[in-house]
């Protein structure tokens, strides 16, 4: 067979670039919020966005061809999608155009590029409380979630009266689908006040308020109590901590949990060959913080330090120990 060189996959390499970097255009000419007043022509929006009338309507078309406005042919205006109304409109309570700029930034690809000719992390701060409430909204994530807690042996109704507590919680969809799940489960969320706002947010919206409480925290510095909880969750937080800081939480979850207590952990593992999620999150977290996609040998050598016991590897993301 004559083999040839695949131009696609070139191609590949930078398309999926141009609807980011669209998107990241029109928020920093706040092409969304002017549209929350309702439908309006393109003319309009160059007036209120102060552009040329011709680029804005090429901006505004391609923006409805991708799906994130909708556009009203009788009328020849664009509107806001649920989408865009939600999350893009500045000062909406789940306005998240920050996180789709800091994502975007060049900032933060010179910094991975400095990182990988220095060796040195670029600290890049991003906005964690506004990708806390895209996650809040996720509707595949409660399925996930109770698959998740079903491998770690924890699935609903199994041990009434539990007591979970997720630490570095986000948006604490995991944790708050199982209580969902489970009238009896008792969740205290940790994480810094802008995130657990989105997370009593949340619980409203899933109807759980009074089984959650909220413990504004520093993973790393903050006491988390002792013998305190029947079981912890550490949710795509480890991949983002250095091996000491993953050493340190350990102890501090392993401190917080009672004698027998369960540790689920959820986070990008690196496996025995390249995959394009763990090398992304290794790249990145190391231009960030100096953190990685750490593989379940890393994990299972600082359990077993810390005291953890059966830890076990349920698949490529989670694995549980225990106290």
């Amino acid at each position: 067979m004559t083999q040839a060189p695949d131009s696609d996959l070139v191609y590949n390499l930078y398309g999926g670039a141009f609807i980011a970097q669209v998107t990241r255009i029109a928020l920093l000419l706040d092409v969304f919020t002017p549209l929350a007043s309702g439908p309006r022509s393109a003319d309009d929006m160059a007036r209120a966005c102060r552009t040329d009338g011709a680029g804005m309507r090429a901006l505004l078309d391609y923006l409805s061809s991708v799906a994130i406005l909708d556009y009203q042919p009788e009328s020849r205006t664009y509107a806001l999608t649920l989408t865009a109304a939600t999350f893009l409109v500045r000062g909406r309570p789940a306005y998240a155009g920050d996180w789709v700029l800091a994502n975007t930034d060049p900032r933060l690809w010179e910094g991975a590029l400095e990182t990988l000719r220095s060796g040195q992390t670029a600290a890049y701060a991003f906005p964690w409380a506004q990708d806390a409430w895209l996650e809040s909204y996720s509707t595949s994530r409660v399925a996930y979630s109770l698959e998740m807690w079903r491998a770690a042996g924890l699935e609903p109704g199994r041990q009434p009266g539990l007591h979970l507590a997720d630490l570095a919680c986000g948006c604490a969809i995991k944790s708050l689908a199982l209580a969902q799940a489970d009238p009896t489960l008792r969740v205290t969320c940790v994480d810094s006040p802008s995130v657990l706002d989105v997370a009593r947010d949340l619980a409203g919206r899933l109807g759980v308020g009074p089984q959650a409480t909220f413990f504004p925290a520093d993973l790393l510095a903050d006491d988390l109590g002792d013998a305190r909880y029947n079981a912890a969750l550490l949710g795509q937080i480890t991949y983002i901590l250095t091996p000491e800081q993953n050493a340190q939480v350990f102890r501090r979850a392993f401190r917080a949990l009672k004698p027998g207590g369960k540790l689920v952990v959820d986070s990008i593992m690196a496996g025995d060959a390249p995959s394009e999620w763990a090398s992304r999150a290794t790249l990145l977290m190391k231009t960030l913080n100096g953190g990685a996609a750490h593989t379940f040998a890393d994990y299972r050598r600082w359990l077993e330090l810390t005291g953890f016991r059966q830890v076990i590897q349920h698949n490529d993301h989670w694995l549980s120990a225990i106290k």
